[in-house]
């Protein structure tokens, strides 16, 4: 008896392990449904799943580093070459980049010709204005003095017939009186044998002399124009009046323009690859629409090659910083609350595209562009991060201007409903633009991101293209002062506005007790002041790169599109 269940437990065993051993068969997917289009490539022997990272927060620690510290590319932990940049504004794509600098002489040569051809045109009615007021000074003085003088004419005037008539007998016998009948004839006896003297022939009694009376010459009578000619001549047509001739307008030349001789203008968030970096220029591969005939009825893609400005381009983070923890919240659901209430139609949305699918690491990732000189100064700041174990968590950079338009307006509305979002949102001395601005923010300029801390108890060494990197694979996030994205005084770094734009004002800012108590806000601080980073006094996540704002003040972005693909190649 004892033999037979000793067998029979023998088998159970031998059944229990023939069934562990067994490969589980997937089953086959009969919805029907359209495979995700972010699952990356099968062939992909790099991509893995990443642990939920432990959701206690961690106490601070000094003294700490992590295992692996990533190397060091020109400042960046990546190469440039490879990594996916995105236009912040619409810019010209060069052949050379000597081309841009003909367009700028070109454009530069003509203003200065078009501010000499003005200042000649300037002096010429200056002088012109000169002329006529000298015309008119003379005409008045000229004026003046024919009124001056006109007494003595009328006086010059009116005397004249005096002194044509026969003066009157003068009594004292001293003036000349008119001959008496008798000597009028004694005196033509006398003119008669002085002309017989001169062989001239004298005038008859009675006649006035030729020379002494002029002959009157009537005028011809005027004949019409139509009057036959009785003399039987030709007619002679009236000359027609005389008209300028008609001359066709000339046409202006276009004045030169800052993007003449460019291959293609490049619309604001176009994605594209860099091939290589040569001082401040890109060399780009970008894909774009354009016309194949003159009627412009038919289009295509065509991949283009060409040199961008990169001082006005923003870069995929991920791609030459991967050791940072990116979490960008509001691709997938917002964090953004005011005093820990959910905000209407903002809370818990997703505004733009999310993780999708990144060649050059082998992974899905976040897109979280930034203009490229800040990449820099993030790149220092989680470098002083790791010396010390810990790693900065990135929950955006670049952010559209339609989603702060919408979180501005939804706040907006809420502090008309509730008093107490109202008096953390508008009470002084802050203002509701301190917690979501209502123009363009420097989300959409490209130079502004949100971060938290995280301390990292494991890291993982990989390659791409050749180059070594390092990814954080175990953490754990710091509890700062409130949660991110909580729009209220609450989440101030300072008890009063600092001036945004100062890189050294904030020096001077008293702490709120919150942020001063708080040592991972304190180490975050340090770790992007300590790169040039300037704080924002209503939100401890919140830091701007003023020195990149320094160089795209000409030509800022203003937000107008979404970031939803990357071109991402592993660095050559």
């Amino acid at each position: 008896m004892q033999k037979r269940w000793t067998a029979l437990i023998l088998a159970a065993l031998m059944l229990v392990t023939t069934s562990c051993g067994r490969t589980a068969q997937p089953q086959e997917d009969v919805s029907g449904s359209a495979p995700d289009p972010w699952t990356p490539p099968a062939s992909s022997s790099q991509v893995e799943e990443e642990p939920e990272p432990v959701k206690e927060p961690p106490a601070w620690e000094t003294g700490r580093t992590v295992e692996h510290l990533p190397d060091n590319y020109n400042g960046l932990e990546l190469p440039i070459q490879g990594a996916t940049g995105y236009t912040s504004v619409e810019l010209p794509l060069w052949a050379d980049p000597a081309d841009q600098e003909a367009a700028a002489t070109a454009v530069e040569e003509w203003e200065k010709a078009e501010e000499e051809r003005k200042r000649l045109e300037e002096e010429q009615k200056r002088l012109e204005e000169e002329r006529a007021r000298a015309e008119a000074e003379a005409a008045a003085q000229a004026q003046a003095q024919g009124e001056t003088s006109s007494p003595s004419a009328s006086s010059s005037a009116s005397a004249a017939p005096a002194e044509q008539t026969t003066p009157a007998p003068d009594a004292s016998g001293g003036g000349e009186t008119a001959p008496a009948a008798g000597e009028t004839e004694t005196a033509q006896s006398q003119e008669g044998t002085s002309s017989a003297q001169t062989g001239t022939d004298p005038a008859q009694p009675g006649e006035t002399p030729a020379a002494e009376t002029p002959a009157v010459q009537e005028p011809a009578p005027e004949t019409p124009a139509d009057t036959p000619d009785p003399s039987g001549s030709a007619e002679t047509p009236a000359a027609e009046p005389q008209t300028p001739a008609e001359t066709e307008p000339v046409e202006e030349e276009e004045p030169p323009t800052l993007t003449d001789g460019a291959l293609a203008l490049v619309a604001s968030g176009t994605p594209f690859t860099v091939l290589r970096e040569e001082g401040g220029w890109w060399q780009v591969a970008v894909t774009t629409d354009y016309f194949t005939d003159e009627e412009q009825t038919q289009t295509q893609r065509g991949e283009i090659t060409g040199w961008l400005e990169h001082k006005y381009c923003l870069v995929n983070l991920p791609d030459v910083i991967p050791s940072i923890i990116y979490d960008a919240t509001n691709s997938y659901s917002s964090h953004f609350r005011s005093c820990g209430k959910v905000i209407p139609e903002v809370t818990g949305e997703a505004f733009y595209p999310s993780k999708t699918y990144n060649e050059r690491l082998g992974k899905m990732e976040f897109m979280m562009p930034v203009l490229y000189s800040m990449a820099f100064k993030l790149c220092e700041a989680q470098q002083s991060a790791l010396a010390e174990g810990n790693s900065l968590i990135l929950y955006e950079g670049y952010r559209p201007h339609e989603v702060q338009t919408k979180v501005l307006n939804s706040l907006s509305a809420m502090t008309r409903t509730d008093p107490e979002v109202k008096e953390a949102v508008t009470g002084a001395p802050w203002r509701i633009s301190w917690f979501i601005s209502g123009g363009y923010s420097n989300h959409q300029r490209g130079y502004a991101v949100d971060m938290g801390l995280a301390k990292v108890s494991e890291t993982k060494e990989y390659t791409t293209g050749g180059y070594r990197y390092v990814r954080v694979w175990n953490y754990e996030r710091y509890e700062m002062p409130t949660p991110i994205h909580e729009l209220s005084r609450a989440a101030a770094t300072y008890t009063a506005p600092v001036t945004i734009n100062s890189t050294t004002a904030w020096k001077n800012a008293e702490m709120t007790q919150a942020m001063a108590s708080n040592k991972p806000a304190l180490g975050l601080q340090r770790y992007c002041t300590g790169a040039e980073l300037t704080p924002l006094a209503s939100e401890w996540w919140h830091f701007n790169d003023l020195s990149t704002r320094s160089q795209v003040l000409d030509n800022q972005g203003i937000g107008d599109f979404l970031i939803s693909s990357v071109r991402s190649a592993a660095p050559a």
